[in-house]
């Protein structure tokens, strides 16, 4: 991961970003070992940690941030495929008080 390309004339925000990259890749490295753990001892199998995963996934405390976070990806590609489309959009919502 890289820091964004305005962070890098903001060093506060730069520091800040990459602390919490810092902290999301220790938490998924904590996560793989403990999971490893598990696994290598015979307490779990992958099949059973990959079913919990879909069910932790599906859970509605989970759900509605990984589809906002969908729903946001897809736009994103959608306005980096056509800028024009995006800036159109934008413009509009803006002359209707949407943004």
């Amino acid at each position: 991961m890289a820091v964004s390309d305005d962070s890098y004339y903001r060093p506060d925000e730069a520091l800040h970003e990459l602390m919490l990259q810092k902290t999301i890749v220790d938490v998924a490295v904590d996560i793989q070992a403990t999971l490893r753990i598990l696994v290598d001892k015979g307490l779990i199998t992958r099949e059973e940690v990959s079913r919990y995963r879909e069910e932790v996934r599906d859970s509605p405390k989970y759900k509605p941030v990984i589809e906002e976070i969908q729903r946001q990806q897809a736009g994103f590609r959608a306005a980096k495929d056509d800028p024009r489309a995006h800036l159109r959009a934008i413009f509009e919502a803006k002359l209707k008080g949407l943004i």
